[in-house]
Protein backbone atom coordinates (compact mmCIF):
# COMPACT_ATOMS: atom_id res chain seq x y z
CA UNK A 1 0.00 0.00 0.00
CA UNK A 2 1.30 3.77 -0.97
CA UNK A 3 0.64 6.81 0.97
CA UNK A 4 1.09 10.20 -0.23
CA UNK A 5 3.68 11.77 2.49
CA UNK A 6 3.49 15.32 3.81
CA UNK A 7 6.46 16.64 4.16
CA UNK A 8 6.05 17.84 8.30
CA UNK A 9 8.62 20.23 9.61
CA UNK A 10 10.25 17.98 12.86
CA UNK A 11 12.16 20.77 14.07
CA UNK A 12 9.88 23.28 13.56
CA UNK A 13 7.21 20.60 15.68
CA UNK A 14 9.74 20.71 18.40
CA UNK A 15 10.81 24.35 18.71
CA UNK A 16 7.36 25.55 18.83
CA UNK A 17 6.16 22.83 21.08
CA UNK A 18 7.75 25.08 24.09
CA UNK A 19 5.32 27.45 23.47
CA UNK A 20 2.15 25.65 25.13
CA UNK A 21 -1.40 26.39 22.57
CA UNK A 22 -4.14 28.21 23.98
CA UNK A 23 -7.50 25.80 25.36
CA UNK A 24 -10.88 27.05 25.40
CA UNK A 25 -12.57 25.19 28.21
CA UNK A 26 -15.77 23.32 27.06
CA UNK A 27 -18.17 21.88 29.15
CA UNK A 28 -19.63 19.43 27.12
CA UNK A 29 -17.05 19.07 24.36
CA UNK A 30 -13.08 18.47 23.79
CA UNK A 31 -11.25 21.55 24.55
CA UNK A 32 -10.85 23.82 21.74
CA UNK A 33 -7.03 24.75 20.28
CA UNK A 34 -6.20 27.99 19.63
CA UNK A 35 -3.33 29.06 17.65
CA UNK A 36 -3.25 31.39 14.46
CA UNK A 37 -5.05 29.72 11.76
CA UNK A 38 -7.94 30.33 14.19
CA UNK A 39 -7.81 32.89 16.80
CA UNK A 40 -9.74 35.53 14.88
CA UNK A 41 -12.57 32.81 14.43
CA UNK A 42 -12.36 32.70 18.22
CA UNK A 43 -12.47 36.00 19.36
CA UNK A 44 -15.41 36.74 17.14
CA UNK A 45 -17.70 33.63 18.60
CA UNK A 46 -16.60 35.21 21.95
CA UNK A 47 -17.92 38.42 21.41
CA UNK A 48 -20.93 37.41 23.22
CA UNK A 49 -22.51 41.10 23.51
CA UNK A 50 -22.58 41.29 19.81
CA UNK A 51 -24.78 37.97 19.71
CA UNK A 52 -26.71 38.95 22.25
CA UNK A 53 -27.26 42.94 21.18
CA UNK A 54 -31.26 43.54 20.31
CA UNK A 55 -30.81 47.17 19.63
CA UNK A 56 -30.02 46.63 16.36
CA UNK A 57 -33.04 48.45 13.52
CA UNK A 58 -33.53 46.19 10.93
CA UNK A 59 -30.43 44.26 11.22
CA UNK A 60 -29.29 40.73 12.85
CA UNK A 61 -26.35 39.99 15.00
CA UNK A 62 -24.71 37.46 13.07
CA UNK A 63 -21.34 36.31 10.81
CA UNK A 64 -20.37 33.54 9.08
CA UNK A 65 -17.01 31.66 9.79
CA UNK A 66 -15.85 30.02 6.87
CA UNK A 67 -12.99 27.56 6.36
CA UNK A 68 -12.44 24.02 4.74
CA UNK A 69 -14.12 20.49 5.78
CA UNK A 70 -12.21 19.23 8.78
CA UNK A 71 -10.97 22.74 9.97
CA UNK A 72 -12.64 22.70 13.13
CA UNK A 73 -15.65 25.22 12.55
CA UNK A 74 -18.75 23.03 13.97
CA UNK A 75 -16.72 22.34 16.79
CA UNK A 76 -15.92 26.03 17.13
CA UNK A 77 -19.47 27.01 16.84
CA UNK A 78 -20.34 24.42 19.88
CA UNK A 79 -18.85 26.87 22.17
CA UNK A 80 -21.56 29.21 21.42
CA UNK A 81 -24.14 27.19 21.44
CA UNK A 82 -22.94 26.42 24.78
CA UNK A 83 -23.11 29.92 25.63
CA UNK A 84 -26.30 31.66 24.32
CA UNK A 85 -28.24 28.51 23.42
CA UNK A 86 -28.80 28.11 19.58
CA UNK A 87 -30.54 25.70 17.24
CA UNK A 88 -28.38 24.04 15.26
CA UNK A 89 -29.38 23.23 11.58
CA UNK A 90 -28.34 21.67 8.36
CA UNK A 91 -30.45 22.57 6.47
CA UNK A 92 -33.75 25.07 5.90
CA UNK A 93 -37.36 23.73 5.26
CA UNK A 94 -40.37 26.21 5.54
CA UNK A 95 -40.89 24.43 8.57
CA UNK A 96 -37.98 25.57 10.09
CA UNK A 97 -39.86 29.32 10.12
CA UNK A 98 -42.13 28.32 12.59
CA UNK A 99 -39.11 27.49 15.03
CA UNK A 100 -37.81 31.68 15.26
CA UNK A 101 -39.39 32.78 18.62
CA UNK A 102 -38.46 35.75 20.57
CA UNK A 103 -34.39 35.62 20.86
CA UNK A 104 -34.19 32.60 19.59
CA UNK A 105 -30.41 31.96 18.31
CA UNK A 106 -29.66 29.51 15.50
CA UNK A 107 -26.16 28.04 13.49
CA UNK A 108 -26.63 27.02 10.22
CA UNK A 109 -24.07 24.40 9.24
CA UNK A 110 -22.64 23.92 5.83
CA UNK A 111 -24.31 26.91 4.70
CA UNK A 112 -23.90 27.54 0.73
CA UNK A 113 -26.26 28.51 -2.03
CA UNK A 114 -28.54 25.29 -3.23
CA UNK A 115 -31.14 22.60 -2.38
CA UNK A 116 -30.68 22.71 1.51
CA UNK A 117 -30.95 26.22 1.98
CA UNK A 118 -32.86 27.66 -0.72
CA UNK A 119 -32.40 31.51 -1.30
CA UNK A 120 -35.41 33.15 -0.89
CA UNK A 121 -36.21 30.84 2.30
CA UNK A 122 -32.94 32.24 3.12
CA UNK A 123 -33.89 35.44 2.98
CA UNK A 124 -37.41 34.68 4.82
CA UNK A 125 -35.66 33.08 7.60
CA UNK A 126 -33.03 36.01 7.82
CA UNK A 127 -35.92 38.94 8.10
CA UNK A 128 -37.65 36.29 10.52
CA UNK A 129 -34.89 36.26 13.30
CA UNK A 130 -34.27 39.90 12.86
CA UNK A 131 -37.78 40.55 13.71
CA UNK A 132 -37.77 38.31 16.79
CA UNK A 133 -34.64 39.99 17.42
CA UNK A 134 -32.43 36.63 16.95
CA UNK A 135 -28.92 35.63 15.88
CA UNK A 136 -27.57 33.43 13.38
CA UNK A 137 -24.18 31.75 12.98
CA UNK A 138 -23.68 30.71 9.70
CA UNK A 139 -20.84 28.22 8.82
CA UNK A 140 -19.83 27.16 5.04
CA UNK A 141 -16.60 26.44 2.98
CA UNK A 142 -17.18 29.18 0.85
CA UNK A 143 -16.40 32.92 1.91
CA UNK A 144 -19.37 35.31 1.40
CA UNK A 145 -17.97 36.72 -1.67
CA UNK A 146 -18.09 33.07 -3.57
CA UNK A 147 -21.38 32.58 -2.80
CA UNK A 148 -24.28 33.53 -5.68
CA UNK A 149 -27.85 33.31 -3.99
CA UNK A 150 -29.57 34.32 -7.54
CA UNK A 151 -30.87 37.85 -5.40
CA UNK A 152 -29.05 40.81 -5.42
CA UNK A 153 -30.81 41.84 -1.67
CA UNK A 154 -29.79 38.54 -0.14
CA UNK A 155 -26.33 38.58 -1.94
CA UNK A 156 -25.65 41.95 -0.64
CA UNK A 157 -27.14 40.81 2.98
CA UNK A 158 -24.81 37.84 3.37
CA UNK A 159 -21.87 40.07 2.41
CA UNK A 160 -22.29 42.53 4.52
CA UNK A 161 -22.22 40.03 7.63
CA UNK A 162 -18.96 39.98 9.86
CA UNK A 163 -17.36 36.92 8.51
CA UNK A 164 -13.92 35.24 9.97
CA UNK A 165 -11.77 32.66 7.85
CA UNK A 166 -10.19 29.51 9.51
CA UNK A 167 -7.44 28.34 7.54
CA UNK A 168 -6.10 24.25 8.00
CA UNK A 169 -4.79 23.70 11.22
CA UNK A 170 -0.38 23.66 10.58
CA UNK A 171 1.53 20.99 11.48
CA UNK A 172 2.24 22.33 15.54
CA UNK A 173 -1.70 22.75 15.67
CA UNK A 174 -2.65 19.27 14.40
CA UNK A 175 0.49 17.55 16.47
CA UNK A 176 -0.42 18.99 19.68
CA UNK A 177 -4.39 17.69 18.99
CA UNK A 178 -3.64 14.55 18.01
CA UNK A 179 -1.27 14.23 20.57
CA UNK A 180 -4.22 15.70 23.32
CA UNK A 181 -6.43 13.24 21.79
CA UNK A 182 -4.58 10.07 21.58
CA UNK A 183 -4.10 11.26 25.30
CA UNK A 184 -7.98 11.64 26.03
CA UNK A 185 -8.46 7.85 24.72
CA UNK A 186 -5.54 6.77 26.89
CA UNK A 187 -4.09 5.78 23.84
CA UNK A 188 -0.20 5.56 24.32
CA UNK A 189 1.62 6.30 21.37
CA UNK A 190 5.06 7.36 21.04
CA UNK A 191 6.14 10.82 19.40
CA UNK A 192 7.81 9.18 16.41
CA UNK A 193 4.78 6.64 15.99
CA UNK A 194 2.37 10.18 16.16
CA UNK A 195 4.92 12.09 13.64
CA UNK A 196 4.44 8.84 11.57
CA UNK A 197 0.63 9.03 11.23
CA UNK A 198 0.60 12.91 10.56
CA UNK A 199 3.01 12.13 7.61
CA UNK A 200 0.05 9.91 6.02
CA UNK A 201 -2.85 11.79 6.68
CA UNK A 202 -4.81 14.94 5.61
CA UNK A 203 -4.18 18.06 6.83
CA UNK A 204 -7.39 18.14 9.16
CA UNK A 205 -8.76 17.16 12.15
CA UNK A 206 -10.98 14.78 11.09
CA UNK A 207 -8.46 12.35 9.63
CA UNK A 208 -7.08 12.61 13.26
CA UNK A 209 -10.20 11.10 14.83
CA UNK A 210 -10.98 8.81 12.54
CA UNK A 211 -7.27 7.22 13.00
CA UNK A 212 -7.08 7.67 16.65
CA UNK A 213 -10.84 6.37 17.17
CA UNK A 214 -10.16 2.94 14.50
CA UNK A 215 -6.90 2.49 16.60
CA UNK A 216 -8.40 2.62 19.88
CA UNK A 217 -11.13 -0.08 18.82
CA UNK A 218 -8.29 -1.92 17.63
CA UNK A 219 -6.10 -1.88 19.99
CA UNK A 220 -9.19 -3.16 22.45
CA UNK A 221 -10.25 -5.75 20.40
CA UNK A 222 -6.52 -7.10 20.09
CA UNK A 223 -5.55 -6.48 23.40
CA UNK A 224 -2.11 -4.95 22.19
CA UNK A 225 -0.14 -2.04 22.63
CA UNK A 226 -0.38 0.46 18.91
CA UNK A 227 2.53 -0.79 16.91
CA UNK A 228 3.41 0.29 13.41
CA UNK A 229 2.00 -2.57 11.95
CA UNK A 230 -1.55 -1.65 13.52
CA UNK A 231 -1.17 1.35 12.72
CA UNK A 232 -0.58 0.50 8.96
CA UNK A 233 -3.83 -1.81 8.76
CA UNK A 234 -5.90 0.81 10.58
CA UNK A 235 -4.48 3.63 7.50
CA UNK A 236 -4.77 0.77 4.82
CA UNK A 237 -8.45 0.58 5.91
CA UNK A 238 -9.30 4.07 5.91
CA UNK A 239 -7.54 4.64 2.68
CA UNK A 240 -9.91 1.62 1.15
CA UNK A 241 -13.23 3.45 2.71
Amino acid sequence: MTYKLRNINKLTINKQMALPLKFKSMKSRENYLVSKCNIKAVKLIENYKFWQNRKKTNSIPGAIIYGPRGSGKTHLSSILKQKIGCVYLTSLSNNYLEQVTEGKNFILDNFIPGKSFPSELVMHFMNQVTYKEGSILFLSRMSPFEMNWGLDDLNSRIRSLISSEIKMPDDVLLYSFIVKYSNEKKLLISDKKLIYILERLDRNFESVIKVIDKLDTYSFEIKEKVTYKSIKIILESLNEN
